[in-house]
């Protein structure tokens, strides 16, 4: 070992990782993502299906938009005004899937995939609808709330 390496180890300059550490992140993050899969395929899903003004309320950051494919942006509380007033049906076999997880941050996450569901349109027809979004998360104190989600590619064929 190099005196300045030692130097730096007694001073504490100079931490190592061990095998403990490491799997203390990986479960750290393994249950950060069960938890941002929840929030993103289970609980946003519920509380539109119920049109639940309150819990979506809850559930959104304050400062939450959403930025459509044509980069219209829509803020929180326009979507729970929306909800109120026009409430959604959803589809009975709407399905999102989470594609992958990335974090910028150890607060902040990007969850993307796709939604898949049948839709009925206008003449009557149905067609297959199908979508792709992100979605910005922040860990606050207890919980990931979603602050953005941008929708990209919504078809229905």
């Amino acid at each position: 070992m190099t005196r300045l390496l030692a130097t730096l180890l007694i001073m504490g300059s100079v931490g190592f990782v061990g095998p403990a550490q490491a799997v203390d992140h990986q479960t750290e993050t393994e249950a950060n993502k069960a938890a941002l899969k929840q929030a993103k395929v289970h609980t946003w899903r519920r509380l539109y299906r119920d049109n639940d003004v309150r819990g979506l309320d809850a559930f959104l950051s304050d400062d939450f938009v959403i930025i459509g494919a044509n980069g219209t942006i829509q803020t929180k509380a326009q979507i729970l005004a929306e909800m109120k007033t026009d409430p959604w049906t959803m589809p009975d076999d709407f399905l999102y899937t989470v594609t992958g997880i990335v974090f910028p941050t150890p607060s902040s996450a990007i969850v993307y995939g796709h939604g898949d569901s049948t839709r009925q349109q206008a003449d009557g027809s149905t067609c297959q609808h199908n979508y792709t979004s992100s979605n910005v998360f922040r860990l606050d104190t207890d919980a990931w709330r979603p602050v953005s989600s941008h929708v990209s590619d919504a078809s229905c064929e």
